[in-house]
């Protein structure tokens, strides 16, 4: 039987961004097990794996993405604090002292991003989904008659993004 383009991406959707295992979104949408194996498995060798942009969806979300939010947050914070400090000219640092400043906050910036996991992809993708659920949470408040087009274009489009983020 041959399933449409948003049947698959319906697979695709419940697999990645609600992280139902393959196996119960294949039940969820009347799919057998090997024909969505199939379609993972194709759309990986076009650029659009599965599993980075699951391991994303899970980051961005939860208590552990809120971690990572309010951490890398509170990082931030403190760089800007530092670089304040650093450029005041009365606050009598020297160069040496500037340049040692720099070196412990790069440092502590590539500890950081160890981390937080440190697969570029799989940031990527998360900065990819929270812009996407930001535009969705826009769209309902704001914008609430163009939800289900909304849905429709994002579940469309986000194969295509997943595909984009590894160039």
């Amino acid at each position: 039987m041959a399933h449409s383009v948003d049947t698959r991406n319906a697979i695709r959707h419940s697999y990645v961004n609600e992280l139902l295992a393959l196996t119960v979104a294949c039940v969820k949408h009347s799919v057998k097990e090997s024909t969505a194996r199939r379609w993972k498995s194709d759309a990986k060798a076009n650029g659009d794996d599965w599993d980075l942009a699951r391991a994303a969806a899970r980051k961005a979300t939860g208590p552990a993405g809120e971690f990572t939010q309010e951490f890398i947050e509170e990082f931030t914070i403190q760089t800007s604090e530092t670089f304040k400090l650093i450029r005041d000219p009365e606050n009598g640092l020297s160069l040496a002292e500037r340049v040692k400043v720099l070196t412990s906050l790069s440092d502590m910036y590539s500890k950081v991003m160890n981390l937080s996991g440190g697969n570029k992809k799989i940031e990527k993708r998360t900065v990819a989904a929270e812009v996407i659920k930001a535009l969705a949470n826009f769209v309902s408040k704001n914008h609430p008659d163009y939800s289900s087009q909304l849905v429709e274009i994002l579940t469309a489009f986000t194969p295509q993004l997943s595909a984009m983020m590894d160039d």
